[in-house]
């Protein structure tokens, strides 16, 4: 792979590698979300009766609808700032990898960097 230590980087991509980073929790956190409404639905629905769904089921569709919108905003937004990051400091997403893949690579390592740690 072809990526610099963090300080090898220029000034101007560092604050656009932090604001990757946020987006990166924010999407592992709204997939949790995503997750945790669909077991709560599944948990629901599979007791409840045939015919019209309970307002409560109804619910958790709706919370099911606003955690998957979260999730898919998330994304967007770890994707433009990975985008920003990696056109600011000059890097190249290698052929066959794509962006985010790329760009969880390029936080882990630097997370390594940082740390000292694998």
């Amino acid at each position: 792979m072809n990526f610099r230590l963090i300080t090898e980087l220029p000034s101007t991509a560092i604050p656009l590698l932090a604001a990757a980073i946020t987006a990166r929790d924010a999407m592992q956190q709204a997939a949790r979300a995503t997750a945790t409404t669909a077991d709560e639905l599944r948990r629901y629905a599979k007791f409840s009766r045939p015919g019209q769904p309970s307002a409560h089921i109804v619910q958790l569709r709706q919370k099911q609808a606003a955690a998957r919108m979260d999730s898919a905003r998330a994304k967007q937004a770890f994707l433009g700032a990975a985008n920003g990051f990696i056109h600011a400091s000059g890097l190249a997403v290698p052929k066959g990898m794509s962006m985010e893949a790329f760009m969880l690579e390029c936080i882990r390592q630097t997370a390594e960097d940082i740390t000292g740690r694998k």
